[in-house]
């Protein structure tokens, strides 16, 4: 089904792309021959002269008629090209990268557009990938349950990495972030791809009782998008001036992580204030940001 999907998009891409050519092709023959009617008349001196004028003029009429026409119908066609290059381009994407199998479930507290920063990572995220954001949930668990106990220290606790070893069990992964976006933004010096799972943790969580409220600390406060005046701001007044190199052009408007912890089934999760308070700082500055709540 998958291939029959792949060479029906593959069909229409090349289907609408000889139809650009041959508009493009037609345009050019006509206007080639309507200049070269017009070099005939100029050139016409014996008793015909009338006749090619209104041969060129009826020949350039009739070039120019094409022109229009095609300048209608060619963006409706670059349209529907580029719509099928997309859909191609997404189909290929959401095919080629293998699923893990492991669904998101209610243990793993998932947010979308939100990326917790906790106290701390165990795990970095970029050396640290998996192929979604249930293996991500479950790499975490795999990591509370090896290292999040007396003894852990130095054990491996990810089948697939080996030479992955627990360090302190006070730093076992209690909170989970991954990138789902081929590019996912970020205020630092590193590029961020799909794929990264970052495990992290925070002093203080899980809590007492494990059912009372996680507060988990978030960049955020809040928020799941960049609020749009800083999105609009020259980049030099960006809280961190991510150098072109690692990001071109505007921040996004949605946050691109996906995030979640590792509580009990009906637990609140909720946003707390980040260590640094970098987004509330900008906004008082170069504000005011409106819909954004910083007294959390």
């Amino acid at each position: 089904m998958a291939s029959r999907a792949l060479i029906a998009l593959l069909g229409i891409s090349i289907f609408l792309a000889t139809i650009v050519s041959i508009e493009f092709r037609t345009r050019k023959h006509v206007l080639l021959a309507a200049f070269a009617a017009e070099d005939d008349a100029k050139g016409d001196t014996d008793g015909r002269q009338l006749g090619g004028r209104r041969r060129r003029r009826r020949t350039i009429a009739d070039a120019r008629e094409l022109h229009n026409r095609t300048d209608a119908q060619l963006p409706l066609v670059e349209t529907s090209l580029r719509f099928a290059s997309t859909s191609l381009s997404s189909f290929v994407d959401s095919t080629s990268r293998p699923s893990s199998g492991i669904a998101l479930d209610e243990l793993c507290h998932a947010h979308e557009h939100t990326g917790y920063s906790g106290d701390g990572a165990a795990v970095w995220g970029l050396g640290f990938k998996v192929r979604d954001a249930g293996e991500c949930c479950a790499a975490c668990r795999a990591h509370q349950a090896t290292c999040g106990v007396q003894g852990g220290r130095g054990k491996s606790w990810w089948s697939a990495r080996p030479e992955l070893h627990c360090g302190s069990p006070e730093q076992a992964c209690t909170i989970w972030t991954f990138c789902p976006e081929e590019r996912c933004f970020a205020f630092d010096i590193h590029k961020h791809g799909f794929g990264e799972c970052w495990l992290k943790f925070q002093n203080g969580i899980p809590p007492t009782p494990r059912t009372a409220p996680w507060r988990l600390k978030n960049p955020h406060f809040r928020g799941t998008t960049y609020p749009e005046i800083m999105r609009h701001a020259p980049r030099k007044t960006w809280p961190w001036p991510v150098d072109e190199k690692i990001w071109q052009g505007p921040m996004p408007k949605d946050v691109p992580w996906i995030s979640g912890a590792l509580a009990e089934a009906g637990v609140k999760i909720l946003s707390a204030a980040p260590s640094d308070r970098w987004k509330e700082r900008w906004c008082k500055k170069h504000g005011p940001c409106p819909g954004e709540e910083f007294d959390i």
